[in-house]
Formats: structure tokens, sequence, C-alpha cells
């Protein structure tokens, strides 16, 4: 349980600093946002009221238009190019 939770808070930290230095010309372009956002919104992994996946804890509506990020349960991939 402990190593689980560990691995999320590193999957949240890494997020959190790839948005931190993204400026709005890094991220995927919005046809590839809403094609993962779309996966996530139909996914039981998402806590709805919050729209945080219960499986690495992150804001969905910002990762999803991260280019490194990629869905924990590998619906779909981090981006090897910006898009």
């Amino acid at each position: 349980m402990l190593e689980k939770l560990k691995q999320s808070m590193e999957r949240v930290r890494d997020a959190v600093q790839e948005a931190a230095a993204n400026t709005l010309s890094d991220r995927v372009s919005e046809e590839v946002y809403n094609y993962r956002y779309g996966i996530c919104s139909n996914c039981d992994k998402l806590y709805k009221p919050t729209d945080s996946c219960k499986l690495c804890g992150c804001f969905m509506k910002v990762k999803c238009w991260m280019p490194k990020q990629s869905c924990p349960a590998g619906k779909w991939p981090a981006e090897t190019n910006n898009v």
C-alpha cells in the first residue's frame, strides 16, 4: 500500500514539474487533448468530482495537455514528439 502511494506521489510530482517547465507551445494539439480526455472521461478510474485519476492522482484536464505524460492504465501513450 505504501509503495503504491509512493509511486502515485512520484507521478504527480513528475506531472507538476513538467507543467511548471512547459509553455503554452509545449503541449499537445487540441485534437490529441480531446482524444485523451475523451478516454479519461469514460474511464471508471476517473474521480468525476475533481476530474482526477484514481490511479495516479493527477488532474486529468491538466495532464491530458502534457506531451510527456501517459495514462497509468495504458489507455493512451505519451507523445514522442510535440504535436
